[in-house]
């Protein structure tokens, strides 16, 4: 079976059914997204869809709990579309009370059956706004969290988010993209911490690729990122830096279905 552990929701959702039948990926974990750059027309397009971003994860934009609600709910409709091809990770805000960290987790992820959370991106010296999250997976049949690992974390933001992995070792930790370009240190960090696992998605390089996926290959999971990856493509880059098909079996599929008891 192969799985891409991580695509976001995108629109129309058919074409993503279309696009996985066509390059056989036959489960995809979708995660919540609050902004649509696939649906620009142009690169102005794409650059306005940023700047709103940029400006939603400032603060500028509204109640974080608000956005996340309203981007679960999307998450929630495009899985009951497709239960089958389909598994979710929820979003939750990062720095809410504890009380109010796990009533949002259980209002918007355990209560619609979502069997992770994440994705979390917050800035540089920001990791500690995730501590109520750890807390509260204690509560929740430590249910997989998914980091955001590239820019603009750094390796201190990395190492602090290892440490957290450590406080929490039944809570399986997946860190995006390799750790961007700190990827050698973030590999030598999952091969540390046996529930810290680590995202093919955005990878640095094909060479780099190459490198973590044959060193760890029970620690990597295959991811595309859509709509910022492409499936067809991230499959051929995967599948031809494989030293062997077992690598290539365990990263597309093998690792995630065992850490989700699928």
């Amino acid at each position: 079976m192969i799985i891409d552990g991580h695509s976001h929701v995108t629109l129309p959702v058919e074409a993503h059914i279309k696009a996985m039948d066509k390059s056989g990926v036959d489960k995809t974990v979708l995660f919540s997204t609050s902004f649509h750059p696939e649906v620009a027309e142009d690169a102005q397009g794409v650059k306005e869809a940023m700047y709103f971003l940029n400006d939603l994860l400032a603060g500028k934009k509204g109640s974080m709990v608000e956005i996340r609600e309203k981007a679960n709910a999307e998450l929630v409709m495009a899985i009951e579309q497709h239960p089958s091809r389909y598994i979710g990770f929820g979003g939750v805000p990062a720095g809410l009370d504890l009380e109010t960290t796990k009533q949002f987790i259980h209002d918007n992820v355990k209560k619609h059956n979502l069997a992770g959370m994440g994705e979390f991106t917050f800035g540089t010296g920001q990791v500690h706004l995730m501590e109520n999250v750890f807390k509260s997976t204690l509560e929740f049949n430590n249910m997989p969290i998914w980091i955001h690992a590239f820019f603009p974390l750094n390796m201190q933001d990395i190492k602090a988010i290892a440490e957290l992995a450590k406080q929490y070792p039944r809570t399986p930790v997946i860190l995006g993209h390799l750790g961007g370009s700190n990827w050698l240190d973030t590999l030598a960090l999952a091969k540390e911490i046996p529930n810290l696992y680590l995202d093919t998605s955005a990878y640095y390089s094909t060479f780099v690729l190459g490198i973590v996926i044959n060193e760890l290959p029970q620690k990597c999971i295959f991811g595309v990122d859509r709509p910022f990856g492409d499936i067809q493509l991230s499959l051929d880059a995967l599948r031809s830096v494989a030293k062997t098909p077992d690598v290539a079996k365990a990263v597309l599929g093998e690792n995630m279905a065992k850490l989700l008891k699928l």
